[in-house]
This record gives structure tokens, C-alpha cells and sequence, in this order.
């Protein structure tokens, strides 16, 4: 275990329960926060992917597909 979490266990620890669910409440919208950061990252990333949008390319000239029929698999 990392001092860092070993001194926020000791921190918890001290705290009233009301007190310590708000910090762990807290930790955990700032790690929601970071998975956002890491989706904008991914999101705007600018790089071109040739192979993946000449698969697309050729998935919309084919149209829409039929649903699969179960009976039929």
C-alpha cells in the first residue's frame, strides 16, 4: 500500500463517519473526473486512421443490414 493511501486511512480514520463518507465521496468524483480527462483526451485526438474510415466507408455504401434472425443462425 502506497504512504499515500496509508496516511488517508489514518485520516479517515480520525474523522466523524458523516465527515469521512465526504472525503471519500469527494475521492471518488475526482478519479469520475480523471476518466473524463482520459475520454476527451481519446475524443479529440486528431491522428487519422485510414484503415478504420475506409471500414466505415464501405459499411455505409453497403446500407443498412437486415436484423438477425435467430432461427436463421
Amino acid at each position: 500500500m502506497s504512504a499515500v493511501a496509508q496516511e488517508l486511512i489514518k485520516i479517515l480514520d480520525a474523522l466523524p463517519e458523516e465527515k469521512a463518507r465526504e472525503v471519500v465521496n469527494f475521492a471518488r468524483f475526482l478519479q469520475h473526473q480523471a476518466g473524463d480527462r482520459e475520454w476527451e483526451r481519446i475524443i479529440g485526438d486528431k491522428r487519422e486512421y485510414p484503415k478504420l474510415d475506409k471500414f466505415v466507408a464501405d459499411a455505409l455504401r453497403e446500407g443498412d443490414a437486415e436484423p438477425l434472425d435467430p432461427s436463421k443462425l
